[in-house]
């Protein structure tokens, strides 16, 4: 009983913050202001979202964001599952040394201005590219891959060797389709990444192709400045930017419950052995 009353205290203290942004989301102005401070919504008002989708920059930037997000997590599932594969198998040549280069950017990286200057140098800048190229591959999912790939079933593959199936008929054939829990995992997390990516998106690309959360922050800003200023406005600076975050987070709330299954299985790969 202590357990399930410890664990409840700390689903709390951990989702209150969440909760309470959405509550300033859909709360009317006039409630805010008469007590900024509310354990729960009082009342109800669609009128920030409604703010928020009223700029004609909004629609075109989520269509960006899918277009990023479908696009990059396509593109980084398929070469992370094809490089966690070839990096699990032994026979691999130099796949030591593979494993090693891989590793080294989980600890080091070249810094912010190569690494743009690396992007200008290959023509991705300001283009629809530079959102999805660049950070492709993590090798921390590859090496989750990896994992799970090395405890895939040897007999399976060498029947279809057997068969005469070439390695890529293998992966495709055989390994592909039964690797859906980490293919879930990664596709989650990457995923997850790509919608909320902001920083780079908004050095690399001009504003036609800023995704949703570098238009939202530039609106959230934008408001705020403008309550600053006395300008007439009536939407506070709080629950603007609720609003904004709540509208970056529900489609991730809303497509987590359909992997969560697949996730929990896939974070797991490689932590019990025998």
């Amino acid at each position: 009983m202590a357990i399930y009353v410890v664990l409840t205290l700390v689903f709390v203290i951990a989702a209150y913050p969440f909760f309470y942004v959405l509550f300033l989301a859909v709360m009317p102005y006039e409630n805010y202001v008469r007590m900024p401070i509310h354990a729960w919504p009082s009342g109800f008002t669609l009128l920030y979202f409604r703010e928020i989708f009223r700029d004609p920059r909004i629609v075109h930037a989520f269509g960006i964001s899918l277009l990023k997000t479908g696009v990059g997590t396509a593109l980084s599932v398929t070469t992370t599952a094809m490089a966690g594969f070839a990096l699990s198998r032994r026979q691999l040549k130099f796949g030591r040394v593979l494993v090693i280069l891989f590793l080294v950017p989980m600890f080091f990286n070249g810094g912010l201005i190569p690494y743009y200057l690396v992007i200008r140098m290959l023509g991705l800048v300001n283009t629809f590219w530079a959102l999805v190229i660049p950070g492709m591959v993590s090798s921390f999912f590859l090496f989750m891959a990896r994992a799970y790939y090395m405890d895939f079933p040897q007999e399976v593959i060498e029947a279809a060797v057997i068969d005469g199936a070439g390695q890529f008929g293998v992966f495709w054939r055989i390994v592909w389709p039964t690797s859906t829990p980490i293919l879930a995992t990664i596709a989650l997390l990457y995923g997850t990444g790509q919608w909320n990516d902001y920083f780079w998106p908004s050095i690399l690309v001009r504003e036609n192709l800023h995704p949703a959360p570098v238009i939202l922050q530039s609106i959230s800003n934008t408001r705020s400045v403008l309550q600053g200023l006395g300008l007439g406005t009536r939407l506070t600076p709080a629950s603007f930017v609720a609003a904004v975050a709540a509208t970056l987070v529900i489609p991730i709330i809303v497509v987590y419950p359909l992997l969560q299954r697949f996730v929990v299985k896939g974070i797991m790969i490689g932590s019990v052995k025998g």
